[in-house]
């Protein structure tokens, strides 16, 4: 794999202008997302385009992808028309809070992997700094629209950091969203869960949890668990 690319089963991602490059993070959540056939998908801080492109996939909603950055947000334009989707995800250069303002949709599905970095400092790289730090995108923030904007038999799923998964949960509980679905993600099997994906709706429902590990601690190569999750997108699996 270059770095300046990433080339999946159904589609390739450039990423030569983006802070943020193609990572495990969003291909688990691609993968793991239980799209239940939408009428609409919203993408917040889409970056270059991989989980639009990914529901795009496994889908045949409308996309919203919506991002803050500039580079990012031509980067993912580009993408979409590389990858002959321009007609099915439609790219808006726009925080989430400006894009608040002046949406009048409800969505069905809304996905992210947000900004998570708190209290730490900024990187020095402006883009990679509102790619990754949840100043530009706090967790009330992000809590609170998702339910305004939510339909009442919408689902929100993300991915965030282990030890700030339950925090978030308890923010978006406050605003009616319940949590259906928890996928705790270790790196490996004698290593400390370092990732969690959430699902959330607004309706109770028995709360379903799985864990997945990444690679094997011997051999370092990518568990068959992984691999069974993410064989619809990477080309060697």
């Amino acid at each position: 794999m270059s770095n300046t690319w990433f080339q999946f089963k159904h589609f390739r991602i450039n990423q030569d202008k983006t802070a943020m490059k193609v990572g495990v993070d969003s291909v688990l959540l691609a993968s793991a997302a239980n799209f239940n056939k939408p009428r609409n998908i919203l993408d917040i801080g889409a970056g270059t385009g991989i989980l639009s492109f990914a529901a795009a996939q496994r889908t045949d909603a409308p996309i919203t992808a919506i991002e803050i950055e500039k580079n990012a947000f031509e980067q993912c334009r580009e993408n979409a028309e590389l990858n002959k989707l321009q007609n099915r995800v439609n790219v808006l250069h726009i925080s989430f809070q400006e894009f608040l303002k002046k949406n009048y949709l409800k969505f069905d599905h809304i996905i992210s992997n947000p900004p998570y970095f708190e209290k730490s400092l900024k990187p020095e790289n402006t883009a990679r700094a509102l790619a990754g730090h949840s100043e530009s995108l706090p967790f009330e923030v992000l809590a609170k629209g998702v339910s305004e904007i939510m339909t009442e038999e919408g689902v929100f799923s993300l991915i965030l950091p282990f030890d700030k998964a339950s925090k978030f949960e308890q923010i978006c509980n406050k605003y009616g969203m319940i949590c259906r679905y928890k996928l705790t993600v270790y790196p490996k099997i004698n290593k400390n869960p370092n990732r969690m994906i959430l699902e959330f709706s607004f309706k109770k429902q028995t709360l379903k949890t799985e864990k997945i590990i990444i690679r094997e601690s011997d051999t370092n190569l990518y568990t068959n668990s992984y691999k069974e999750l993410t064989k619809d997108f990477y080309l060697n699996f």
